[in-house]
């Protein structure tokens, strides 16, 4: 599956603690955006959930409870707009979006929007797992 032309739009966009603009996002706001721009997919904000994306605990929580909307995905079997979930400080606190190609749009504090592979050293076991939205 290659990577769809519209993922253009969204990367360079930089990272904003709670943003949930094109202006500044963080990694929830732009797999919120994506999943709604491009999927039809309405999430909840979350902006108000955490103190900072560098909060394990808060964040850990949040990514667990909103776990549970959707359905977990075996490796190998992601497709385009699942979510991967990562460990990042030993804890499930980032997320990013599946577009292809075993790369994943995501965004990072301090880092702009950007494609990587999701299977490359610096990620591969961090992957905790992947997700599909339920329809409810």
């Amino acid at each position: 599956m290659s990577v769809p032309i519209w993922v253009g739009h969204y990367i360079g966009v930089p990272f904003k603690e709670h943003g949930r603009e094109i202006n500044g996002l963080d990694c929830w706001g732009l797999v919120r955006i994506v999943l709604l721009e491009q999927f039809s997919i309405v999430l909840p904000c979350y902006s108000n959930c955490y103190k900072s994306t560098k909060s394990v605990p808060e964040l850990s929580k949040l990514i667990e409870v909103e776990s549970k909307k959707w359905q977990e995905i075996e490796l190998g079997n992601e497709k385009l707009g699942d979510v991967i979930v990562l460990r990042m400080r030993g804890a499930p606190m980032h997320v990013g979006l599946i577009i292809g190609d075993n790369s994943m749009l995501h965004v990072e504090n301090y880092i702009n929007s950007s494609i990587e592979k999701y299977k490359s050293s610096r990620w591969v076991n961090r992957i905790i797992g992947f997700y599909r939205y339920k329809e409810v």
